[in-house]
């Protein structure tokens, strides 16, 4: 355990996580975006997103957790990485440098544990979060588009004919042959093996046409989140993509549909979300920190 002024830093464990979330809830209250999960759905977080309670970091103050970093840890682009699944300070306990602190607590560890690199993504508008970042080393790599609209609002319908095709459940996803579908790699979350990790109710379907696999979608039906939207090169401007989307919605529960964190040059997908009436409403900054 380190100390510094009159807080303290300590790396957590499974026995933390309640008071975890409570300060995560209490820290978000305020967020840009608020946000409001539940224990059950602050679990699944912890699942999709990879996070190891041994390698969160928790300052304290009179042994009140006040502030914190979720860490996640896989592999990106081929190299062992600690992903940021959350950073939150409550208010009031503002002001005190404790994300900068607590990053200090925690790259020792992660350097001797072989990891390679850091990544998290910032709200574009969340200014202040995006200078301490900066200031620790993080730059960053591209950003990141995230949609939503209510299910009764989209265009879906279409005075052309569908494409005839054979929309099935996956019985066992090929990730590789999606891959080759794909403009651009998908965020942290909205990976195949993030997907494959999460404990929350998820579907994933396949459009056939003449027994050929030429798109599919991943999805979460109880949030409404469409992880993966692609389409074969070779078959898009058929209609594909908006059949998946019409057979996903039947199965969605939530009001929203929503797409998270979309590399902003893939304009095939922009192009798509504006002409079905999926609005954009929020742009991150992807970031990078090299460790080696």
């Amino acid at each position: 355990m380190q100390t510094q002024a009159s807080y303290t830093f300590s790396f957590l464990s499974e026995h933390d996580v309640p008071a975890l979330y409570n300060t995560f809830v209490a820290a978000f209250a305020d967020y840009i975006i608020p946000i409001k999960v539940s224990r059950e759905e602050f679990a699944m977080k912890f699942k999709r997103e990879g996070v190891e309670p041994t390698f969160c970091v928790g300052a304290y103050l009179g042994g009140q957790l006040v502030g914190f970093i979720l860490t996640g840890l896989g592999e990106w682009q081929g190299k062992p990485t600690a992903y940021n699944a959350g950073t939150g300070v409550i208010p009031g306990h503002r002001g005190h440098q404790l994300t900068k602190r607590l990053y200090n607590f925690l790259l020792p560890k992660l350097r001797e544990s072989g990891i390679e690199q850091c990544l998290l993504e910032v709200i574009e508008r969340n200014a202040a979060a995006f200078k301490v970042y900066r200031s620790i080393g993080f730059e960053v790599t591209r950003a990141l588009d995230c949609y939503r609209s209510p299910v009764g609002e989209l265009l879906l319908s279409s005075e052309e004919p569908e494409p005839v095709l054979e929309i099935k459940q996956a019985a066992k996803p090929d990730w590789s042959a999606y891959a080759t579908f794909c403009d651009n790699r998908p965020a942290w979350q909205n990976t195949g093996e993030a997907f494959r990790r999460s404990t929350d109710q998820k579907k994933l379907l396949e459009a056939y046409a003449e027994e050929q696999l030429v798109g599919y979608v991943a999805f979460f039906p109880r949030t409404g989140a469409i992880v993966q939207l692609a389409v074969q090169q070779g078959s898009r401007n058929q209609g594909i993509a908006k059949v998946l989307l019409k057979e996903a919605i039947k199965q969605i529960q939530a009001p929203a549909l929503m797409m998270l964190n979309l590399d902003h040059t893939s304009t095939t997908l922009a192009a798509f979300s504006e002409r079905i009436h999926l609005r954009h409403f929020l742009t991150q900054h992807e970031m990078l920190l090299p460790l080696q």
